[in-house]
């Protein structure tokens, strides 16, 4: 029997303490999941970053080793193979995230399209979503809808999501007596986003087959 080559052993504990006692495992890195359609892309994204960042850590690792070879060329030749296999192994992982990426993207682009049209043709209102920060900083979602029945590309409405809170954003259009009576009711009083968008739906109807 062959004896154990202890070096060789030395060498390999060395390297899997150099990358933190498998650093880099299927059970550390974030998997990316057919969880919820809405958030797959957000999702490849972290992940892609959550790799690249170990790519980073493993080739800073690689840099504290080269002591190492000065100190033993077999040990140092053992421990170059084990990080840059790693890091193979990361660039093989990044590249497929990204591909799943660019699918995922065009994927729900084209579903995101249709429930945009679905929600135009059931409830009269074209839909702009749009993310942004305050100016203090915290992360909104901004909708902009107007009406297929407005008469001019200024009739639009304002709103901003953010914590399951939505609010209404004073612009041109919401700040003309008639429109802001009606957010006073709909909005301010019965607490209605959709009471006072399907008064507007009427209204802006009747304006426009009445006219």
């Amino acid at each position: 029997m062959e004896a154990p080559n202890l070096a060789d052993a030395s060498a390999q504990s060395f390297a899997e303490h150099a990358l933190g006692h498998g650093d880099f495992s299927s059970a550390g890195t974030k998997v990316l999941r057919m969880v919820n359609t809405l958030a797959v892309d957000d999702e490849a994204k972290q992940t892609i970053e959550a790799l690249q960042t170990e790519l980073r850590k493993t080739k800073e690792k690689l840099q504290a080793v080269e002591e190492l070879k000065k100190q033993s060329a077999d040990a140092g030749t053992l421990v170059d193979s084990y990080i840059s296999g790693k890091i193979m192994q990361l660039k093989e992982q990044i590249a497929t995230l990204e591909k799943r990426e660019e699918r995922y993207k065009t994927v729900f682009a084209d579903r995101i399209s249709v429930f945009r049209r679905a929600c135009c043709e059931l409830f009269g209102y074209k839909i702009v979503m749009d993310d942004h920060h305050r100016s203090d900083g915290i992360p909104v979602t901004r909708f902009t809808l107007q009406s297929i029945y407005a008469q001019s590309d200024d009739e639009k409405l304002e709103f901003e999501y953010e914590s399951g809170n939505t609010n209404i954003l004073a612009n041109d259009y919401t700040s003309q007596p008639e429109i802001s009576h009606q957010v006073d009711i709909f909005i301010r009083k019965m607490n209605s986003i959709p009471a006072f968008t399907a008064n507007l739906t009427v209204e802006s109807f009747n304006k426009r087959t009445l006219s």
